[in-house]
C-alpha cells in the first residue's frame, strides 16, 4: 500500500510540476530538496535553527505547488526529557 501511495504522490507531483512549465523530473528536485541543510546554533543563551535555501529546482518546486519555503533562521525549543 505504501508503494502505491508514492507512485501516486510522486504522480501528482511531476503532472504539477510538468503544469507550471517546469521540465525537472521529481527525482532531481528531491535531489535539490536533499541538499538544503540545518543547524542548530545557540546565541545569548536562546537556541535557533538555521537552513540553507532551497537550490536549483527545489526553489521553484515550492513556488509551483504554493508551499512556504521553510524559514532561513527560527527558534528552537529543545525538547525536555523526563528524568
Amino acid at each position: 500500500m505504501v508503494c502505491f501511495l508514492a507512485l501516486v504522490l510522486d504522480w501528482m507531483l511531476q503532472r504539477k510540476l510538468r503544469d507550471a512549465g517546469m521540465t525537472a523530473s521529481t527525482a532531481l528536485v528531491c535531489q535539490d530538496l536533499e541538499s538544503v541543510k540545518a543547524v542548530q546554533v545557540e546565541l545569548a543563551g536562546h537556541a535557533f535553527l538555521g537552513r540553507t535555501a532551497p537550490q536549483g529546482t527545489a526553489y521553484r518546486a515550492f513556488q509551483t505547488l504554493y508551499m512556504a519555503r521553510p524559514p532561513r533562521l527560527q527558534p528552537f525549543v529543545v525538547p525536555k526529557t523526563e528524568a
